[in-house]
């Protein structure tokens, strides 16, 4: 019965090992097509005009994310898209917001 006991703590240690492992890759490939998905919402609501520096901020921060997501550094391509995501739906709103 010991010898169960310890394969299903050595399973267990192994299988949480693995899921924060893979969380990285993961989070920051979401993060990228999210925001990759609010540039080109940005793009249709003609943000590239209305909104120059929020759109342009946040083409160079996905550009960054998807360099450092092709060097395994999955931190920074974290940040850098959350920062492109959030770039992105603020040119947006700016952008769809009625000229006073």
């Amino acid at each position: 019965m010991k010898s169960a006991t310890l394969i299903a703590v050595c399973l267990a240690v192994l299988g949480l090992s693995l899921a924060v492992g893979g969380c990285g890759p993961v989070e920051s490939t979401h993060l990228i097509l999210k925001a990759d998905t609010a540039l080109e919402g940005a793009r249709v609501a003609d943000a590239e005009k209305k909104s120059p520096y929020e759109y342009v901020s946040a083409e160079q921060y996905l550009h960054k994310a998807r360099e450092k997501w092709g060097y395994s550094d999955f931190e920074y391509a974290i940040d850098y898209a959350r920062k492109a995501k959030a770039l992105s739906e603020k040119a947006r709103e700016r952008s769809l917001k009625p000229e006073e």
